[in-house]
Parts: structure tokens; C-alpha cells; sequence
């Protein structure tokens, strides 16, 4: 498990009930069982999940290209944070019943067959630009859960892996730096 604390919430005082306001963590069935997950949440859970699929793929790419060793060390990086984060996603989708995806996006697919294709400063150019516009929008998707979720749970996974994916966003753009690639914005 990922070692970020997240403060739970505060409760009611003794013998006054739950103020308003506060949504539920999962639409449920009869006598109260619980029976889904919130849509939002669960939208969420899946394209986390190919966000991690998609980063060890490219990772591993990184590892077999002709590239600059630190961008085969950001891949190995990704490869190896993206996988605890995964496990980390399945066991949470697996605690609020839902069923993840077993491949990418088609916007992923297309990106990772780009990135096949490419080789050399090729490759670092679109690895560094491709990654680095995953990373903003997986750290941009974390935190409209973090706002909007119902489900304590992905709300968790959204907090701990955030400052993860924002390491892995500031290591891009020094490597681009350092590298002299463009550098992402």
C-alpha cells in the first residue's frame, strides 16, 4: 500500500446525526447492500488504470530504444511506479466493484504505435511530449476526484498517487531541459 495519509473525516458529534450536504459513497440496493460504485467514480478507476497500463508500456519502450540514458531511466521509473500503482488501482476497484478495462484507449494505442514506430531523438521528443501530457491530465483527472468522487476509497488512490505523477511530470521536464528537448508546459 502506498504510504500517504489521508485524514478521515471528522465525525458528528455523539447523538446528533450526519450533517447534510455529504454524498454517498455508492448507489445502493435493497435493505441498503451495497451495489455499485458512483459512475463518476468508476469512470474514474478505469482510466486511471489504462493511464497505468499506458506509462509501463511506454516505459518499457524507453527501455528498448536507442535513447539518452535518462530517458531510459525515466522509463524504467515509470515502468516500476506504474505497476505498484496499479496493483494499488486493482485492489480499490476490486474493493468498490468495478470491473476494469484489459487494454487502452484508442487514443493510447495510437500514441504507443508512435512511439514503436520512432526511434532515437525521435523518440525522446515524443516520449517526453506524450508522457508529459498523460502525466497533466492523470494529475488533472486525480483531482476532480478528489473534488467530485464519492467513493472513499478512489478518493485515496486519487490523493496517494498524485504527488507520484507529479514527480514523474517534473522529472520530464528536467530531462527535457537537460537534454535539450522542448520542454514541456
Amino acid at each position: 500500500m502506498l504510504s500517504i495519509p489521508v485524514p478521515a473525516p471528522a465525525a458528528p458529534p455523539s447523538g446528533h446525526p450526519p450533517t447534510g450536504g455529504a454524498a454517498p459513497t455508492a448507489v445502493t440496493g435493497p435493505a441498503g447492500e451495497r451495489d455499485r460504485p458512483a459512475r463518476h467514480d468508476a469512470r474514474y478507476l478505469r482510466a486511471a488504470h489504462q493511464a497505468n497500463l499506458a506509462g509501463i508500456e511506454a516505459g518499457q519502450l524507453a527501455g528498448t530504444k536507442d535513447v539518452a540514458p535518462q530517458i531510459a531511466d525515466l522509463g524504467a521509473q515509470f515502468v516500476a511506479d506504474n505497476t505498484q500503482l496499479d496493483v494499488e488501482l486493482r485492489r480499490t476497484a476490486a474493493a468498490v466493484g468495478v470491473e476494469l478495462p484489459d487494454r487502452l484507449n484508442r487514443d493510447q494505442q495510437v500514441v504507443l504505435g508512435r512511439l514503436r514506430d520512432a526511434d532515437g531523438d525521435r523518440f525522446e521528443r515524443l516520449f517526453i511530449a506524450s508522457e508529459a501530457s498523460a502525466h497533466k491530465r492523470a494529475i488533472r483527472r486525480n483531482k476532480t476526484e478528489l473534488d467530485r468522487g464519492t467513493e472513499a476509497e478512489a478518493k485515496r488512490y486519487a490523493q496517494e498517487s498524485t504527488p507520484i505523477l507529479q514527480t514523474h511530470y517534473d522529472d520530464l521536464r528536467a530531462v527535457a531541459t537537460e537534454l535539450g528537448l522542448p520542454r514541456p508546459g
